[in-house]
């Protein structure tokens, strides 16, 4: 799942396509927590979050819905840190277009 993960980042452009690497990682992240991999979907989910951030993508967030659903469910500290952090930017954000 990394690889074809990997291959998707590879074949993104270096500029407008910036936005689509939140939403690769955030599917990452979902397919890792799915397989019980809770350790590389935090960490996948982490850059998805970041790159979001990094380029106001609301597009990003709302993929790490699905991501925030499988964190909500997890009582690490990890899990938690990141659904809050999730969550403050998504506030920070605002509301997506309709």
């Amino acid at each position: 799942m990394a690889e074809a993960g990997q291959a998707a980042l590879a074949a993104l452009g270096q500029d407008e396509d910036q936005k689509r690497v939140s939403v690769v990682y955030a599917d990452i992240a979902q397919a890792q927590l799915q397989l019980g991999d809770v350790t590389e979907g935090i960490t996948y989910a982490r850059r998805a979050l970041e790159a979001a951030q990094r380029t106001e993508s609301t597009w990003g967030m709302q993929h790490l819905a699905k991501v925030e659903k499988a964190l909500a469910a997890r009582p690490d500290y990890a899990a938690r840190e990141l659904l809050g952090d999730i969550r403050a930017t998504r506030l920070a954000l605002g509301p997506s277009p309709a």
